[in-house]
């Protein structure tokens, strides 16, 4: 499909899981960058499509989010990205779903942009795409990401092989601009030097 050159994610679908205790703004700023970008995104979750996703800011709740499809529902195949926003509870609650899981693992195993910000990584480990990979996160998940095998840094955004990762919702424009630049490489090409 051609590209508008005002619009280069024209195409480009990408997924955004996610559950309750999600961080609003690590979900609604990437969407809107990459809708604006052109990109269609579609909400993930283990909920079913048609319920709610409860936002936070912090601690505090904010806005609800409908769920666009249930994660079990869809397939690595049909989007060319994925991102997972933070917040504590939404990553936490994650790692209980296989379904969710078993997507992250399956979407990184097809060479596609997978982004994770904040607390989204702690469901890389357990989707077993954490080892020898170079990432950041919020500081908190440190130690979890090193005992499963991962460099880590304190960088504003890292890249490593297809999977980008930032610490917190400061480095938002820094993951926007990664995002953009990983979806513009196509799935299986090498897509430049890590971090």
């Amino acid at each position: 499909m051609e590209q508008v050159a005002n619009k280069p994610l024209q195409g480009k679908r990408v997924a955004m899981l996610m559950t309750d205790g999600v961080e609003q703004i690590e979900y609604t700023s990437p969407r809107s960058f990459l809708e604006e970008q052109g990109a269609t995104v579609v909400l993930l979750s283990p909920k079913a499509a048609g319920d709610e996703v409860q936002g936070f800011n912090h601690m505090q709740p904010a806005d609800r989010f409908k769920v666009e499809m249930n994660v079990r529902d869809a397939k690595p195949a049909d989007f060319d990205g994925l991102v997972l926003p933070g917040g504590v509870a939404n990553p936490d609650q994650l790692r209980l779903s296989k379904e969710a899981i078993d997507f992250i693992r399956d979407f990184d195993a097809e060479d596609k942009m997978v982004a994770a910000i904040c607390h989204g990584p702690w469901t890389l480990i357990d989707a077993g795409i954490a080892t020898g990979k170079h990432l950041t996160s919020w500081p908190s998940l440190k130690r979890d990401l090193l005992n499963a095998g991962a460099e880590w840094s304190d960088e504003e955004v890292v890249l490593d092989a297809r999977l980008v990762t930032s610490r917190k919702p400061d480095d938002l424009p820094a993951f926007n601009d990664m995002l953009l630049k990983e979806l513009l490489v196509a799935p299986g090409t090498d897509p430049g030097p890590t971090s």
